[in-house]
């Protein structure tokens, strides 16, 4: 009986085995068969490729490279000469065209922003195929593949620009149709005066809006002062707002935000950083005056970030700290009663006369009220007010 068990249990434990081996193995695979990008915010790099006489350039071979990380793309355009490059991570790219019995055609410094399109149309000039014919200025700003209303602020911007708390919703108002009700404070953004909750925020392609109040997860809105988690804005390559969004992202009337995260690259880059803020500077709060102890004030923000590559042009880490350390004191007024409500003009106890402030003194206010003639009071009055 015990051979016979252990008999039939080696076949599974080896199908088992087997299977876990085959997808562990799948996982390898495609781990280091391409680059890992996100979906979602990523962008595109579309085009026609033509002749000098305006005819399209069937089959012809284009290659998209991002600079920075040396990922590349190998399309072959259709037959109207039409090509068109998906899931590109912001950044820089170059495009090549080429074609036998033409010249090679290369545009360098193609900035590609998170979730747009950038279109390049390569023109072929007949000649050898070792010719290259290099273009190296910048694509021009003006998009002609949509028509949204809206634009883009990279990371140097968002560095660069005063933004109080590190918070990068704080920047969206500088958009055309999007502002911040009067006063400010949390769920006051507004995009062309609908409700605040009808704005969208995604992060790297994933929809960030929580379904009770359909406000943002991360960088939610605090009960009082600025958010109460943030992602750290060394962590963001740039993001993109779009006041009259495209079709598919009709499920709000407001504006879409679309937050596009750093990855890694060949070459190491990282930031340190590290922010406070201390009361010794700060003048008294009206409420605290002088010769009470000071409130005590102290806002520290740090932390840092790092990337870079596991295997050159395929494989790359990123990542992002940072920390809060808030200390923030209030000074909220206090009323007591003082002595004069519980004892008379003339001393201490219930007065017989009135001879104080019946306004400050329950006494002399009682003493006011047994010498009005007509008047009695009840003796549970007294008692609770301690007079006989």
């Amino acid at each position: 009986m015990r051979f016979n068990r252990l008999r039939n249990t080696v076949p599974v434990n080896r199908r088992v085995s087997g299977l876990a081996g085959a997808v562990t193995a799948l996982f390898t695979i495609a781990l280091l068969s391409g680059p890992a990008n996100p979906q979602g915010s990523a962008g595109r790099i579309l085009g026609v490729v033509t002749d000098q006489s305006g005819g399209f350039v069937a089959n012809a071979k284009v290659t998209i490279t991002d600079v920075a990380r040396g990922v590349s793309q190998n399309l072959t355009a259709d037959a109207d000469g039409a090509y068109v490059a998906i899931n590109l991570m912001p950044g820089t790219y170059t495009v090549r065209a080429e074609y036998k019995g033409f010249k090679t055609f290369e545009r360098k410094n193609v900035l590609l922003e998170v979730g747009k399109d950038v279109r390049v149309d390569a023109v072929l000039q007949p000649g050898a195929a070792n010719e290259t014919i290099v273009i190296t200025e910048e694509v021009p700003m003006v998009d002609t593949t949509s028509t949204t209303l809206g634009g883009t602020i990279s990371n140097e911007i968002i560095n660069d620009l005063p933004l109080n708390g590190r918070n990068y919703q704080n920047l969206i108002s500088l958009r055309p149709g999007t502002s911040i009700y009067p006063g400010g404070g949390p769920w006051t953004q507004t995009t062309n005066g609908i409700r605040p909750e009808d704005t969208s925020y995604i992060v790297d392609g994933v929809t960030n809006d929580e379904a009770f109040m359909g406000l943002s997860v991360t960088n939610a809105a605090a009960v009082l002062g600025d958010a109460a988690t943030l992602i750290p804005i060394d962590g963001i390559q740039e993001f993109n707002t779009q006041v009259n969004p495209r079709a598919e992202f009709g499920w709000k009337p407001g504006a879409i935000t679309s937050v596009g995260l750093k990855s890694g690259a060949n070459e190491i880059h990282g930031t340190a950083y590290a922010f406070g803020r201390k009361d010794s500077f700060d003048a008294r709060n009206f409420f605290n005056p002088a010769g009470t102890p000071k409130q005590p004030l102290d806002l520290e923000q740090y932390g840092g970030s790092l990337g870079g590559r596991i295997i050159l042009d395929k494989l790359f880490y990123f990542g992002a700290y940072e920390g809060q350390m808030y200390t923030v004191g209030n000074a909220l007024p206090g009323h007591i009663p003082t002595t004069a409500s519980v004892t008379g003009g003339g001393g201490n106890g219930c007065a017989t006369l009135a001879t104080g402030n019946c306004g400050t003194s329950i006494p002399d206010a009682l003493a006011d009220l047994q010498a009005t003639p007509g008047t009695s009071i009840k003796p549970l009055s007294l008692y609770i007010l301690g007079c006989p």
